[in-house]
């Protein structure tokens, strides 16, 4: 029984050289297109935010070019079951801490306010405290926008997958580990 060789595009050399040639002038492109799209003048150095659905809180930035660190004091909920019936609704305290790396900002032009966009990737971890104690790891993609003409404040969407790690066993109602949609809004304002 024969394998499928899935690289059979490989032996055309003439087709290699033009998928490497097509993709040389697309970074080309790209690297021109990063060159004229400077907008070092929005954001800053730090930033201190409103955040929600992720955890309400107020979390704190710190900016190093394309890479940004996050720290945060949250209040998280829990929604207890039993017997598949909602048992209780309880708003536990939480903290977090989380690493993004942006792209290059780059224009969105719209009908009516243009904005300033960079797409990234996120990692967070989040930890429950008290009786609930969990914590909540995850990966997202990001994307911080600024309207044009206002440099000190953005925001920003963050949408990806969690992991709920249960830290407490022995307790009277059981949590379960489980996997989770992660969506965040947050609001940043930079301090200058």
């Amino acid at each position: 029984m024969t394998q499928p060789n899935h690289f059979t595009f490989i032996k055309n050399h003439s087709m290699t050289k033009h998928y490497v040639s097509t993709f040389l002038c697309l970074l080309f492109a790209l690297g021109a297109l990063e060159a004229q799209s400077d907008y070092s003048e929005y954001g800053g150095k730090v930033s201190i935010g409103v955040s929600i659905l992720d955890g309400f809180g107020i979390p704190v930035r710190y900016v190093m070019g394309h890479n940004v660190a996050e720290l945060g004091a949250y209040s998280g909920t829990i929604i207890e079951f039993q017997d598949d019936e909602i048992n209780g609704i309880y708003a536990v305290p939480m903290i977090g801490a989380g690493y993004t790396y942006f792209g290059n900002r780059f224009l969105k032009q719209k009908k009516r306010v243009n904005k300033i966009r960079a797409h990234g990737i996120a990692l967070r971890v989040n930890q429950i405290l008290g009786d609930y104690s969990t914590t909540i790891p995850s990966l997202s993609w990001a994307q911080e926008t600024f309207r044009e003409g206002r440099t000190n404040k953005s925001f920003t969407f963050e949408l990806g997958l969690q992991y709920a790690f249960a830290n407490v066993v022995d307790r009277p109602v059981t949590i379960q580990n489980s996997v989770g949609i992660r969506l965040r809004c947050q609001w940043n304002f930079y301090l200058r």
